[in-house]
């Protein structure tokens, strides 16, 4: 993902661990841009900010002409990741890749047929700005899908309330990074204020309902392992025996055979141009 403009020190909580790439590996253009397939054109350009290890933008290069998937300089080295899943996917030659960031994108005016971001906008301290950008060099679409952290549940609660306490935290670094973890329910608003008319906007609410086992333990060690706990300890005051204790209560919920997970996304489609 892109964070915070490039005359900020960047700022994305989890930085790209393997426990955060496992996570970012499993996502795919028809969970997390399903709002946005059925409008894409064979002829399209696409432009897909903060693409990480682009799983997603690789999907797109099989539907649409030509994807650029673009990455914060903080986040370079995942680049290499990118490349590799690309070329494993077949479409190398439909894929670019570059570094850039998502507040000052450096495209002339309606370079891309359709511009997309996942799981960006919840990050930087300006996400208006980074709609406008997107806005800018966008000819009919703008995409995006964020999360409404608040609306994570997890079922049944653990008796010490450690999870309760992750979310607590969680707020805690992202809002200190100058993020906005609520960002779903916030992305009509938003594309508002970037220059969007009402008629142009639509956001729906997505689901999300992971894998129990596989999401117990993804957080589990993002929880101790990411650079999420070094900036947890200095923001939150927390210790390594409370962040382990924490990721315990992820493991042990995970077990649990009525054990269930759910969260709200926001899903927006705001046309520059109409079809």
């Amino acid at each position: 993902m892109a964070p915070n403009t490039a005359s900020e020190q960047p700022f994305y909580p989890s930085g790209h661990h393997p426990s955060v790439l496992r996570s970012h590996q499993s996502r795919s253009a028809a969970e997390c841009a399903a709002h946005l397939l059925p409008h894409l054109r064979s002829t399209d350009s696409l432009l897909d900010i903060g693409c990480g290890p682009a799983t997603i933008t690789c999907d797109f290069a099989k539907i649409v002409h030509s994807v650029v998937g673009l990455e914060h300089p903080s986040g370079a080295a995942v680049l290499d990741t990118a490349k590799q899943t690309a070329a494993e996917r077949g479409v190398e030659d439909k894929v670019s890749f570059q570094l850039g960031d998502a507040a000052h994108l450096p495209f002339p005016d309606d370079s891309f047929d359709v511009v997309y971001c996942h799981q960006v906008l919840q990050h930087v301290s300006d996400p208006v700005r980074v709609l406008g950008e997107m806005r800018r060099v966008s000819k009919r679409i703008v995409c995006a899908r964020e999360a409404d952290f608040e609306t994570m549940t997890p079922h049944p609660a653990d008796e010490r309330d450690l999870l309760k306490r992750w979310k607590e935290m969680w707020y805690q670094v992202a809002k200190a990074g100058g993020g906005q973890p609520d960002a779903g329910r916030r992305l009509k608003a938003w594309a508002l204020e970037a220059g969007f008319a009402v008629d142009q906007v639509e956001v729906k609410a997505g689901s999300t309902t992971p894998e129990v086992k596989w999401w117990s333990e993804m957080w589990a060690d993002r929880i101790v392992s990411s650079d999420w706990a070094a900036k947890a300890k200095a923001i939150c005051g927390v210790d390594e025996t409370e962040l382990q204790e924490i990721a315990m209560a992820w493991r042990e919920w995970g077990k649990k055979d009525e054990a269930w997970f759910g969260y709200l996304q926001g899903d927006l489609l705001a046309w520059k141009c109409q079809e």
